[in-house]
């Protein structure tokens, strides 16, 4: 009796050493399997560019994430950025600044091939990522220290391959999916959102505003944020690092990125801030344009350089910003009328215009070809 039981428990104890040696076996083939993925692809989006900015400490990080209206399927004549955020991390107070830029800013460019006013969304279009930055970095005076452009597909399948994602929606609205003729609804409340809604989701300016469309991209970035950090499946991982491939540009290489998850991301819990302009609607030659007004801008960069700790909070940060509606640039009218693009406009009073003649004359828009949407 003694005899079989020690071979019971003999057998037992060869049963899991076996069992916990495929499980640790199997762990590490599926690090390698999304490590050799990661690699791969990572190195394909790889583009570093000479704009981006050394660290001024080791605490903070300033990233200037894209969103492009163009992929290999749309093969649009040029690329755009159809959003712009800026995302400002810093461990040392524990905050996350998010500061979305309106995608119809009128703002001067910062190319090789063209200085002058045109919509920020054209940046990326004039000179690839080092224009769109170069055009950030002189409006808002900041250091960027790292860019990522995503495609429409790119975002989609990220979100897809999380298994969705949770956003509190502020209000209730139909938006179109993309590309499909159809729509969805979004009741106010949480309301889990797959790749497709969660984009229609956060492209929807008719219901309100580029101001208010940019606080959605905000919270379809926090919700990725959250999903991404707790999930516990390597497999899904996997998905993710595959739902990237070709569809993402950006000058992180895998180094860098493991730099930051493990000194910036894992095991922190972040206070998110949210930033927005003051800003009024006006039509130049046919086409929508946005001004952010000037007291507004400055408003902004004085936030954003206080969360890199570049400058002190002094006395504008003790109340509430309102703009003094100076505006620089007249309206033609060629797009709305007088009370439309007023409903358009953060200043309740009577603007005072402090601009000249002729500063709203725009360059060339270029129509450069692409067959993946990304430009160097």
């Amino acid at each position: 009796m003694g005899s079989s039981k020690f071979g019971k428990k003999r057998g037992l104890k060869l049963s899991l050493s076996m069992f916990l040696g495929l499980l640790v076996t199997g762990t590490l083939v599926y690090f390698g399997i999304l490590y050799v993925k990661a690699d791969k692809i990572l190195h394909k989006a790889y583009h570093p560019v000479s704009s981006t900015d050394k660290k001024a400490t080791e605490d903070t990080l300033m990233f200037l994430i894209m969103g492009l209206d163009n992929n290999a399927t749309r093969n649009l004549g040029s690329s755009r950025t159809d959003a712009m955020m800026l995302v400002s991390l810093n461990k040392s107070t524990q905050k996350m600044t998010l500061c979305s830029i309106p995608r119809d800013s009128f703002v001067q460019i910062q190319s090789d091939n063209y200085t002058g006013m045109q919509r920020i969304e054209s940046a990326y279009t004039y000179g690839g990522p080092k224009s769109a930055m170069d055009t950030v970095k002189k409006l808002l005076n900041i250091p960027i220290h790292h860019y990522i452009v995503l495609n429409f597909d790119s975002f989609i399948n990220v979100i897809d391959a999380l298994g969705g994602i949770d956003v509190d929606v502020p209000k209730t609205f139909d938006g179109p999916l993309f590309d499909t003729g159809k729509k969805v609804h979004f009741e106010k409340g949480i309301q889990h959102l797959n790749g497709e809604e969660a984009l229609a989701f956060s492209r929807e300016r008719k219901i309100d505003n580029d101001i208010m469309r940019g606080f959605r991209q905000q919270l379809v970035l926090e919700a990725v944020k959250d999903k991404a950090m707790h999930l516990n499946a390597i497999s899904k991982y996997i998905k993710i690092i595959e739902s990237l491939d070709g569809q993402i540009q950006m000058d992180l290489d895998m180094h860098q990125i493991k730099t930051i998850i493990q000194n910036f991301l894992m095991g922190k819990d972040y206070e998110v801030e949210q930033l927005s302009f003051d800003w009024r609607a006006f039509s130049n030659g046919g086409h929508s344009m946005v001004e952010l007004y000037q007291d507004s801008v400055d408003y902004v960069t004085h936030q954003l350089r206080v969360s890199l700790g570049l400058e002190k909070k002094d006395a504008r940060d003790d109340k509430l910003f309102q703009t003094n509606g100076e505006y620089r640039y007249k309206s033609d009218y060629t797009t709305a009328t007088p009370a439309s693009e007023k409903t358009a406009d953060t200043f309740s009073g009577d603007g005072r215009y402090i601009g000249t003649e002729g500063n709203t004359k725009t360059g060339h828009l270029p129509n450069r070809k692409t067959t993946t949407g990304f430009y160097d």
